[in-house]
């Protein structure tokens, strides 16, 4: 590469160099079937993180869906059994989501009329981004 090039792409890179990816896997039964929370801070100045939950449960299906981007202060998921098998309710903040891992179906839902029994919480923890079980986890610090 020219010198000339490496200068030019080197503010590009600097732009870049903020970016934050984390992810955390809730495994169900093992690797093959789990709940993976992906965050992203595109870029050093974002004040959000962009969130996607992949729900996969391996060979039957893999999917990625788009979550409510999150405030860098409050980016935690709440997991909660979702009274049927392989069906999870996911809390951020005061939205609600369902997901299946019998297709890998997601929805946004209402909230639910009593609180679902906890499973744990996916946040920052050890400055990593975690799945907390829920004995150890506590409420989750999110608005």
């Amino acid at each position: 590469m020219t010198r000339h090039l490496r200068l030019l792409l080197l503010p590009f890179a600097l732009l870049l160099a903020g970016c934050e990816i984390d992810n955390a896997a809730y495994m169900i039964e093992g690797k093959e079937h789990a709940l993976i929370l992906n965050r992203e801070r595109p870029f050093f100045w974002s004040d959000q993180y962009e969130l996607a939950i992949i729900v996969s449960r391996m060979p039957t299906c893999q999917r990625r869906h788009q979550m409510k981007p999150a405030r860098l202060n409050s980016a935690n998921v709440s997991v909660y059994e979702g009274g049927e098998p392989n069906r999870y309710l996911l809390r951020q903040g005061s939205r609600w989501y369902a997901v299946n891992t019998n297709d890998c179906a997601f929805a946004v839902i209402q909230a639910p009329d009593g609180e679902p029994a906890p499973i744990g919480v996916f946040r920052r923890k050890d400055d990593m981004l975690r799945f907390v079980p829920s004995k150890t986890a506590g409420p989750a610090d999110d608005s």
